[in-house]
This record gives structure tokens, C-alpha cells and sequence, in this order.
């Protein structure tokens, strides 16, 4: 009896495909930054920079140490504290939050943060999103300390939704998840 050899070809690795596409985007991003150069050309010990350097705006060091942090959340259905929920962080004005979230079904969210006064106190709210919506990415620059967040209200009566958010940035989390009536 003979037997067959079956090859599988494998496809790119994610890991794999993201190099490619780091090597893609440093080979066309000189194209599309031409405009950025302050000054004439630049030269180090190793290297001339053709287009110059950079404003100091373009790579800023942090003195917070950047984190990652991923958090499945359930929103339940009114019939348990109105379908609402809300999942915080705390951030100094200007720190960076990244963040990509996916619900397993439409759910209204507002994101939003709260000013931390001196007292230690929070104060009212300001809105920087609201919408239904089945996932949502981006990044946040605090414009102000104290805690950002989003608001989820979940409108069945009974079928709880779940979220996986995913956060990355200089941010500190709230101790657990704060639920809310209005």
C-alpha cells in the first residue's frame, strides 16, 4: 500500500506579517514625511539624517511605564441594575490610553472622564463619545487627571453582553468594575 504525502503550507505567522509590514511602512513612510524636518540635514557618529531631525513632539519619552491590560466585562440585561455598567481608569492630563473593545452585541457607550480635585473629590463628567456600536478602537489623551472610562448600557431585558476590552498606555486601573444607576 502506498501512501500519499500531504504538504501544508502554512500562511504568515501574525508575527511574521507584522514585520513585513514594519519593513513596508519604514521603506514608504520617507515619502510621506517629508514635510516633518526641522533644519537642514542632520549627522551622528553613525548615521546622516538627509531630512533632518524631527521636532521633539515626535518622540516623547514617558515618565509613566507604558502597560497592557486585558478585561472581559458583563453587562447584564435591565432586569439586573438597569443593564448598566461602567469600567474605569485613572490618568494624569496628558497621559496616553489606547484601547480596543468588541461586544459580543450592539450596546450604547459613552466615554467619557471626570475631573479629580484637590479634595479628592470628583467632579462632572466630559464626554468624549457616544454611540451605539459593536466595537469601538482608538486612544485618548487625557485632557484632564482623574478617571476616563466608558458607560455601557445594555437594552434587552435579560441577555447579558459581553466585552472584551483591551487597553494599553500609561494609565492606572480603578480598583474593580463600578456599576451605576442614573
Amino acid at each position: 500500500m502506498r501512501r500519499k504525502t500531504i504538504q501544508v503550507r502554512r500562511p504568515l505567522s501574525w508575527g511574521l506579517a507584522m514585520v513585513a509590514a514594519g519593513f513596508i511602512s519604514l521603506a514608504v513612510l520617507p515619502v510621506f514625511s517629508q514635510d516633518v524636518q526641522e533644519g537642514g540635514p542632520v549627522e551622528t557618529d553613525f548615521a546622516p539624517y538627509a531630512l533632518g531631525r524631527a521636532g521633539e513632539e515626535v518622540a516623547i519619552n514617558l515618565d509613566t511605564p507604558w502597560r497592557t491590560d486585558t478585561v472581559t466585562i458583563t453587562v447584564n440585561g435591565l432586569i439586573e441594575n438597569y443593564g448598566q455598567m461602567e469600567y474605569k481608569v485613572s490618568m494624569e492630563e496628558g497621559d496616553v490610553l489606547l484601547y480596543s473593545w468588541t461586544a459580543s452585541d450592539e450596546i450604547y457607550y459613552e466615554m467619557h472622564g471626570h475631573p479629580l480635585y484637590d479634595d479628592g473629590t470628583y467632579g462632572d463628567a466630559m464626554l468624549y463619545r457616544d454611540e451605539k456600536g459593536t466595537e469601538s478602537h482608538g486612544f485618548v489623551r487625557a485632557p484632564l487627571e482623574g478617571i476616563h472610562g466608558w458607560y455601557f448600557v445594555n437594552d434587552s431585558f435579560d441577555t447579558p453582553i459581553e466585552i472584551e476590552l483591551t487597553l494599553a498606555g500609561t494609565y492606572e486601573l480603578e480598583p474593580g468594575i463600578i456599576g451605576q444607576s442614573r
